[in-house]
């Protein structure tokens, strides 16, 4: 009863930790450092409970090991999230977002272009609006690989002495 308080602080603190792993993680994923990113999620508190904010951790594990090649243990722990997610507070969109993200993971990095059939049975019979996906798994679980779009120089300006005559 007077330790409560102690408790729900700690798990907080390892929720914003493991949160900050994965998101540092995924950032390192980005810039093909795989090294950094498994020394990020290696900071991911032991005891966090899946539902409490251990998915987001798990599901960055899962894609660093499908980005250095070992697809037969990041294709099980894609599994492992997906089965997962009903335990979590997620909306039903923000859920069959994820596992659609599962999914274009795996086909990826898969050899032949498809995914293992149990991670497609997960992913197969659910829709979801994509207005009601919450904006921050947008941006931090992107569907598509997008490239940096990089934007050509302006013009050069035309010397002071062309228009006078």
């Amino acid at each position: 009863m007077f330790g409560g308080e102690k408790a729900v602080a700690k798990r907080r603190e390892a929720i914003r930790i493991a949160d900050q792993a994965a998101e540092h993680a995924l950032d390192a994923l980005a810039e093909g450092d795989l090294n950094r990113a498994r020394e990020e999620l290696a900071a991911v508190p032991r005891k966090l409970k899946f539902a409490d904010g251990g998915w987001k951790p798990a599901l960055a594990s899962a894609v660093v090991d499908l980005a250095s090649g070992k697809r037969r243990s990041g294709n099980a722990k894609l599994l492992d999230v997906c089965a997962g997610l009903d335990e979590t507070s997620l909306t039903k969109d923000d859920k069959g977002y994820l596992r659609l993200y599962a999914l274009y993971r795996a086909i990826e990095a898969s050899k032949d272009g498809r995914a293992p059939v149990e991670l497609r049975a997960e992913a197969e019979n659910f829709r979801f609006d994509q207005i009601m996906v919450s904006q921050s798994l947008k941006t931090r679980f992107p569907l598509k690989k997008v490239e940096d779009v990089q934007t050509a120089p302006p013009p050069m300006a035309p010397p002071p002495d062309v228009g006078e005559v």
